[in-house]
């Protein structure tokens, strides 16, 4: 039978000590009270406690000093501070200082036993797993995965790299896009050349020309000087354009004759330039949709899909979960630190998930549970909520009136064509709620809806709706 837990008390305040031992004694834990910051020392070092609480005033020395000795001689302690005093600056001291976690006065016990699950939980985790030596961070540009789905996407990119052809790269958001045009790039023959990305959705609508394609002087007001767009600053290399569903169409129209003649005309300059520039987009709209409602060229639709590729979402390769997760983990771990371990029960909960942000739902995770752990072993605990609840509810659990209008809708149609129809009642009156909800914030709308907000006027003209 193993031995009961040992809790090291390191505080001078008999009356905390007495609580802490009839709270925890009954309960099958051993229970040795240090009232100074030399007594805690040596007590540890002579028989090392599974958790520690230390009270940060100590008659002898700063207990956030005897927290560094404890962490000295072992870098495993689990060492609880209580402060009487919960101020910023003492929090931060104990956080950096590598404290486990801290409580303030009054203690309430029930939450010190909580900590104390917590911590002989983490101990667990990091049985059986030797600190593995610090090793070189790994690049954060770099695909993941060993799936038969990520590996049919290995393989496209190594046919398609050679390739002078423009690629059309579709997937959910957060699917690793830039990612795999990255790679592209880096495996072609103008990797020596340039890479620059373009968020079509984050350029301000007055300005889309001018960035792309550069002005020169005079071309406008402000335009006090010569300046070359990102074509020319992708001269030789590779120009990336995410979210391409988002281009205006005046832009649209002059990447189309780029394509066309490999030629640029800076605004206000009568001669064209010509540069030479891979083109490569990206997008997680339906773009068939896109070009049905008139707001995507067909024309350049078919030049940028010369070659297109799907990337799969995560669902979908439940078996790269856990390689991106320790990928993330090594990325994301303090410069010159052990990469922290991942429990089993922390593994099992990002294994469970749908992730429905995908990769970048994932890195995101994982860079919280670095943080909420210390750097510790990654709990369930150590992961966001939405992560710990997993998928939502079930399908049939879900609110039912979206499938109900729409099934009204296509009714009221009587047999017609249903498609737009459908798709455009229910935009305007997603975008319609959006700004009532918002008080006619656009920003904010934009927001809550995923849009940028130059393409929520852009819908704004097209559907009728008063901002």
């Amino acid at each position: 039978m193993p031995d009961p837990a040992k809790i090291l008390v390191v505080d001078d305040e008999e009356a905390i000590c007495f609580a802490f031992r009839r709270y925890f004694e009954p309960r099958g834990f051993r229970v040795h009270v240090s009232p100074t910051g030399a007594a805690g020392l040596a007590d540890y070092r002579k028989d090392p406690a599974d958790v520690v609480f230390l009270d940060v005033r100590l008659p002898d020395q700063d207990g956030l000093d005897v927290l560094s000795q404890l962490c000295e001689s072992d870098p495993r302690v689990r060492a609880i501070v209580i402060t009487a005093y919960g101020s910023l600056e003492t929090v931060t001291r104990a956080v950096r200082g590598r404290a486990f976690e801290y409580m303030v006065k009054p203690i309430d016990l029930d939450g010190a036993a909580k900590l104390v699950s917590l911590a002989l939980e983490s101990r667990r985790a990091e049985r059986g797993h030797e600190p593995a030596p610090a090793a070189a961070r790994p690049a954060e540009a770099t695909l993941v995965g060993q799936s038969a789905a990520i590996q049919e996407v290995y393989k496209r990119i190594g046919r398609v790299a050679d390739s002078a052809s423009s690629v059309l790269i579709l997937g959910q958001t957060g699917t690793g896009k830039e990612l795999v045009a990255r790679a592209i790039h880096q495996l072609s023959r103008g990797r020596a050349g340039p890479f620059v990305a373009v968020n079509c959705a984050a350029l301000p609508e007055h300005l889309v020309e001018s960035e792309l394609f550069g002005h020169v002087r005079g071309a406008f007001t402000g335009a006090v000087a010569d300046r070359p767009g990102r074509f020319e600053a992708a001269d030789g290399g590779t120009l990336f354009f995410d979210e391409i569903g988002e281009l205006p169409p005046p832009a649209q129209v002059k990447l189309l004759r780029f394509l066309d003649t490999q030629t640029i005309e800076r605004l206000g300059a009568a001669d064209p330039v010509r540069v030479d520039v891979r083109i490569l987009a990206a997008t997680n709209r339906d773009l068939a949709a896109e070009m049905a409602a008139g707001r995507f060229r067909r024309d350049l639709y078919y030049r940028l899909a010369v070659i297109q590729m799907e990337l799969p979402p995560l669902a979908a390769r439940p078996e790269d979960i856990l390689p991106l997760a320790r990928h993330f983990l090594a990325l994301r771990s303090p410069p010159g630190c052990p990469v922290p371990v991942l429990s089993r029960e922390a593994a099992a909960v990002l294994q469970s998930c749908a992730w429905p942000g995908n990769v970048r739902e994932l890195r995101n995770a994982i860079e919280h549970a670095v943080v909420a752990s210390g750097g510790g072993p990654i709990l369930p605990a150590h992961l966001p909520e939405a992560v710990r609840r997993g998928a939502g509810p079930p399908e049939e659990d879900r609110p039912r009136d979206v499938a109900a209008a729409v099934a009204h809708l296509i009714d009221a149609l009587g047999g017609r064509p249903a498609y737009r129809t459908v798709m455009a009642q229910l935009e305007k009156e997603l975008i319609r709620r959006a700004l009532e909800e918002t008080g006619g914030n656009q920003s904010v709308a934009a927001e809550r809806l995923g849009l940028h907000r130059n393409t929520l006027r852009h819908k704004l003209r097209e559907l009728g709706l008063d901002a």
